[in-house]
């Protein structure tokens, strides 16, 4: 192909989809519906998995001792547990060091609430176990319990399974609706290159009388497809950004406790590179599937009227 044929066809692509700007936001529209829906679904899986990894890389369990025991028998209590197998670190922590540590992770604004405790905490002695292998956990927590003076254990491998389970929900509902999203934005984008040929209807028929090969006069619509899914997959990164922005500030102090939120940076690129691909198949798809159709239909009747 020639390059002045070239540049001919990229502006006539060009032109197609500022000729038909309602359509052709409305086309752009539903494409970055899909996509922002696929970049919800990959940022909440992404943090997901993220805090998973980071409670099991923890590997800690809280065990809580018996009020009636002495600070010395709860210490001897601890000292037995770092002893055990499978026990890489324990730090025993006083009834007063586990109250200042709720207000640290509290933080300033609720300090007040703990005013009441402090001439009687209500918090028990405990201590703080890291295990060496989480193969063994469910094995060393029956251990845990069996030591005297432990009252109550608190372990993350509850918490573990519920953002599995969570993340698995999102991940199957995520790829369904994503799914029929896209078959939409595939219908719109057809719709919206028909509405070009249509109007176009005249040229193209001199175009194939005068020998244009259906391949030429097909590349200004699968130009326009791709051009209108590269503008929305741009835009889609962009309003994802303010989007993971927004719910980092909102809900960073609920989320704090299963970690920091995965920074948008680390797959932001990747993002785009997704969406600009996605965008650009779904719209050249949407292109041929619907010129095709035409070509087919007109270039039959052409055929027999010559």
């Amino acid at each position: 192909m020639k390059l002045r044929s070239f540049n001919y066809l990229i502006g006539e692509g060009f032109k197609n989809v500022w000729s038909h700007r309602l359509m052709s936001v409305a086309s752009a529209g539903v494409l970055m519906a899909c996509m922002l829906m696929i970049g919800i679904v990959w940022s909440i899986s992404l943090n997901i998995t993220n805090a998973v990894d980071m409670v099991e890389d923890q590997n800690v369990v809280l065990a809580f001792f018996d009020d009636d025991l002495s600070r010395e028998e709860a210490k001897a209590a601890a000292d037995k547990i770092a002893g055990m197998d499978n026990i890489k670190a324990c730090e025993f922590i006083t009834r007063e060091e586990g109250l200042e540590r709720q207000k640290t992770a509290m933080g300033d604004e609720y300090a007040p609430l703990f005013d009441w405790v402090s001439d009687e905490n209500p918090l028990p002695d405990s201590c703080q176990i890291t295990l060496d292998d989480l193969g063994r956990f469910d094995q060393t927590l029956l251990a845990l319990r069996s030591v005297k003076g432990v009252a109550t254990i608190r372990q993350q491998r509850d918490v573990v399974n519920k953002l599995s389970a969570i993340r698995s929900i999102i991940n199957v509902v995520g790829v369904w609706v994503i799914a029929l999203l896209l078959v939409i934005a595939l219908v719109i984008v057809a719709n919206t290159i028909r509405i070009t040929m249509y109007t176009r209807k005249l040229e193209i028929n001199i175009m194939k009388a005068v020998g244009a090969t259906d391949a030429f006069i097909r590349m200004p619509f699968v130009i326009e497809g791709m051009l209108l899914g590269i503008i929305a997959g741009v835009a889609s990164t962009g309003l994802l950004y303010l989007l993971y922005k927004l719910a980092e500030r909102t809900f960073a102090r609920s989320f704090s406790t299963l970690g920091s939120f995965v920074p948008f940076s680390s797959f932001a690129f990747q993002l785009l590179g997704a969406f600009v691909v996605i965008g650009a198949v779904i719209g050249s798809l949407g292109s041929v599937i619907s010129i095709g159709k035409y070509l087919r239909h007109e270039g039959s009747e052409f055929n027999a009227i010559t």
